[in-house]
């Protein structure tokens, strides 16, 4: 189980196109919830 209050977050600065932007703002998308999400599912798959 992992500790939550434990974890060190890190900022990380990505590029997206425009029309990704549009997309993210028009969904009303916490893109940093949406990227930590997916790399979780990734990491899972893979390990």
């Amino acid at each position: 189980m992992t500790c939550i209050a434990c974890i060190t977050v890190k900022r990380k600065t990505i590029t997206i196109r425009e029309d990704q932007n549009e997309w993210i703002e028009d969904q009303h998308l916490n893109l940093s919830s949406f990227v930590r999400e997916k790399l979780d599912e990734v990491i899972e798959e893979r390990e």
